[in-house]
């Protein structure tokens, strides 16, 4: 006996299946015959690394806002909330020559 019809002819309009394909034949061909599949979305972009803050949230109180943890982060790794250097002490006025 013959086999049995197929309910498609995948290769029939394949240059232009993603305009010219009914999206019934598109299922039919991608899950039978492996033509006609949409591309996968791509993937989710990867979740933020561990201890990760969001270094522009409250950034403008930053220096009594921000958890120390949160300090530490976002000097290392944006640049931003870090302690400025430490100013030396400032130096007494000259005093006049004795006379």
């Amino acid at each position: 006996p013959p086999p049995p019809a197929q309910p498609f002819d995948c290769n029939a309009g394949f240059a232009n299946w993603q305009a010219g394909w009914s999206p019934a034949k598109k299922d039919w061909c991608c899950h039978h015959r492996g033509k006609g599949c949409q591309a996968p979305p791509p993937p989710a972009p990867p979740p933020p690394a561990p201890g990760a803050f969001d270094c522009n949230a409250g950034f403008a109180n930053w220096q009594t806002g921000w958890s120390a943890p949160k300090k530490v982060w976002c000097c290392f790794h944006q640049g931003k909330g870090c302690k400025a250097p430490p100013q030396p002490p400032p130096q007494p006025p000259p005093q006049p020559p004795p006379q």
